[in-house]
């Protein structure tokens, strides 16, 4: 694990944090987690090992220390859920977001959104986390994401927001119209936008106009940026709430907290 020295190295804290939704604000990085759980079908630019327990509690460990409060995992992540269940002992000082309607069986990806799918996901992530509540639950949506934006998706995780198993849901879109969809019905969507894929931006727009969160994915292009802090300093200046960032490596994740927290610095904001 990556030694910190505080005297030596601003992190982020409460005050640097940024909208999700009613009530919840995140750290402006979040911690990806499907690294932890799942090395086949990803799109990495190398390949990577799976760390043990002992090195994802000290990631996760690391993480809070440096002022991250936000995880994102998913049930497709394979078994990366039931670790984090078995290894966050301060769940409630954390922001979970995970995932509904994707399941991947160890080689290719299957999809069910229907009612019963998406209320029997819910209920095994709330067992596999050990917890009594997710924060966030996003539809896990495929390359036809638009005509799976289904009304009943939207009932069925409306009445399990109603039930208080779920404080927000939204949509992990992959275009445009879909994005603005849920905009228009969710309370939080995560997308794909970097600096050299804006093609989101009408999304950003629309949601920064609805004051609803935006959580990014891909904002270092899944690992093939040349340069993560371009990235991240371009990302900050936009309206999004969180860049979800998917590293099992201590020192990039230190890295770019730094990175963002010079940002912050640089604009006046204050940091611990």
């Amino acid at each position: 694990m990556v030694n910190v020295n505080p005297p030596d190295m601003l992190w982020l804290t409460d005050t640097t944090y940024r909208p999700l939704f009613d009530n919840c604000h995140v750290s402006p990085i979040g911690l990806g987690t499907v690294k932890m759980g799942r090395n086949r079908g990803v799109k990495y630019p190398r390949s990577f090992k799976i760390p043990n327990d002992r090195d994802v509690a000290n990631l996760l460990a690391l993480a809070y220390d440096l002022g991250i409060n936000l995880i994102d995992t998913a049930p497709a992540y394979g078994n990366c859920e039931s670790r984090l269940g078995a290894i966050l002992s301060n769940r409630h000082q954390w922001v979970i977001c995970t995932k509904a309607g994707e399941y991947f069986d160890g080689q290719k990806s299957s999809f069910d959104f229907s009612p019963e799918g998406l209320t029997n996901s819910v209920e095994q992530s709330l067992r596999r986390l050990a917890t009594d509540y997710l924060d966030v639950v996003l539809l896990h949506l495929p390359d036809d994401d638009l005509s799976t934006l289904s009304s009943e998706a939207l009932t069925a995780l409306s009445k399990l927001k109603e039930r208080g198993l779920i404080r927000a849901i939204g949509a992990s879109t992959k275009s445009t119209p879909a994005g603005l969809l849920a905009v228009e019905d969710y309370d939080v969507v995560m997308i794909a936008y970097h600096q050299q894929d804006t093609t989101q931006q009408a999304v950003l727009d629309a949601a920064h106009a609805s004051s609803r969160g935006v959580m990014i994915k891909k904002g270092l292009q899944s690992g093939h940026s040349g340069s993560p802090d371009e990235y991240l300093r371009f990302l900050m200046a936009t309206s999004m709430s969180s860049v979800i960032v998917g590293t099992i490596n201590p020192s990039h994740l230190a890295a770019n907290v730094a990175t963002i927290a010079q940002v912050i610095t640089a604009n006046g904001s204050s940091l611990r």
